[in-house]
C-alpha cells in the first residue's frame, strides 16, 4: 500500500501538468489582442519558398511590408514589426550560398535585435507536414520562443510542438487549417 501511494504521489505532478496543458490547448484559441503596426520585415527561417504564399497573404489584405529572404538586423531600422516563416529548405539554403548553421546564425542575430528594438515578431509555419524535420525543428526551436504571435497551419503542429511551444512561452497561437486561413488572423493582428 505505501508503495503504491508513493508511485501515485510521484506521478501527479505529470499527471496534473499533462491534464491542465491538454485543457489548455483544447480551448479555442482566437486572436490576441495585439495589434502590430506597419511597415513589417518579411523574412524566412530556413530560407523556404513559403514566404512567397505568405507575401501575397500580406498583399491580399494590404498589409505594408518589405521583403528580404535574408533580412538582417540592419533591415528592422525601418519597420515596425517582424514577420518571419519558419521552413527550412536544403536547396533555399544552397540556392543562397549558406548553410543551415550560417542561416541559423543570421535569424539569431536577428532576433537579438528585434528584441532590442521590442519589435514585435510573427512566427509563421505555413508548409505543413511537408516542410517538417530536422531541419526546420531547429528553426522552430529559435523562432517561436521569440514570438509575440504564432500563426501555424495545424497539419504542421501534429506532434504539438508549436501548441507547446506557445503554452511554455505564453505566446497567442493562431492555428488554422490552410494557408488561406492564415489571412483572417494576420487582418486582425494588423487591424485591416
Amino acid at each position: 500500500m505505501m508503495i503504491q501511494l508513493t508511485t501515485i504521489l510521484a506521478l501527479l505532478p505529470a499527471f496534473l501538468f499533462s491534464f491542465f496543458l491538454g485543457e489548455i490547448l483544447a480551448q479555442p484559441q482566437k486572436d490576441a489582442k495585439l495589434q502590430l503596426k506597419e511597415p513589417a520585415l518579411l523574412t524566412s527561417a530556413g530560407q523556404s519558398a513559403d514566404t512567397q504564399m505568405v507575401k501575397v497573404l500580406l498583399d491580399r489584405n494590404k498589409i505594408a511590408y518589405q521583403f528580404n529572404l535574408r533580412g538582417g538586423p540592419d533591415d528592422l531600422k525601418a519597420v515596425k514589426s517582424l514577420i518571419i516563416v519558419i521552413g527550412g529548405s536544403t536547396k533555399g539554403m544552397g540556392a543562397a550560398g549558406i548553410d543551415a548553421d550560417k542561416e541559423a546564425a543570421r535569424v539569431q542575430r536577428l532576433l537579438a535585435k528585434a528584441k532590442e528594438l521590442k519589435i514585435p515578431v510573427v512566427g509563421m509555419h505555413i508548409g505543413g507536414k511537408a516542410r517538417r524535420g530536422d531541419l526546420s525543428d531547429r528553426f522552430i526551436k529559435l523562432v517561436v520562443p521569440s514570438s509575440s504571435f504564432l500563426i501555424v497551419v495545424k497539419e504542421g503542429d501534429s506532434d504539438q510542438v508549436f501548441s507547446q511551444g506557445a503554452a511554455k512561452h505564453n505566446i497567442p497561437i493562431a492555428l488554422v487549417n490552410r494557408i488561406s486561413e492564415a489571412q483572417e488572423p494576420l487582418k486582425s493582428i494588423y487591424g485591416k
